[in-house]
């Protein structure tokens, strides 16, 4: 879980589940980082198994590592028990968070919000909403379908790229304020 806690982690996850196996070079070129900048990010991924090297190939007199990801759904395990795995988990999220909103800014800035069949292609929400465990297992049953249904438009590699960027969270009542009776 705390490999994925940077949002230029989730970068190079999103990258290559969207554009597959690429070298550190090509995704530098890809992501416009530098490419000294993305070895230690690369190497927290392989030691998290997230990343696995394909093969190696020759480019002019060197030979660079091709990367590609290990699994098809990338996802960390919350031990509801560790502080060290609740910390991980809220650094995840919050990476996540911060690259959903520097996506949604820069969207907005480059004005590259067009209609796609009189639909816009930016789109933010916030639902609160009652739950019940049934109501739960629904939802995480038609999240379970969007994403498939991501992953096969991101198959054809056609169109234009998007992020989607879902965080469900209980939500917790901090203070309760009751009225007393007279």
């Amino acid at each position: 879980m705390a490999a994925l806690a940077s949002p230029l982690r989730m970068e190079i996850i999103g990258a290559l589940r969207t554009d597959g196996p690429r070298s550190i070079r090509e995704l530098a070129a890809q992501l416009d980082k530098p490419a000294d900048g993305l070895y230690h990010h690369l190497r927290t991924l392989l030691r998290a198994g997230i990343v696995a090297e394909r093969e190696q190939r020759k480019v002019g007199r060197r030979r660079e590592a091709v990367y590609e990801l290990a699994a098809e759904r990338i996802a960390g395990r919350l031990d509801p028990k560790s502080a060290e795995s609740k910390s991980a988990a809220i650094r995840a999220g919050s990476a996540v968070l911060r690259l959903a909103n520097r996506e949604f800014k820069t969207a907005i800035e480059t004005q590259a919000m067009t209609l796609t069949k009189g639909l816009p292609n930016l789109r933010a929400s916030r639902q609160k909403t009652w739950l019940t465990d049934r109501g739960l297992v629904q939802l995480h049953r038609l999240l379970g379908q969007i994403e498939r249904l991501l992953l096969k438009e991101s198959d054809l590699k056609r169109g234009r790229a998007h992020s989607l960027t879902i965080v469900l969270a209980p939500c917790i009542q901090r203070r309760t304020f009751q009225h007393a009776s007279r």
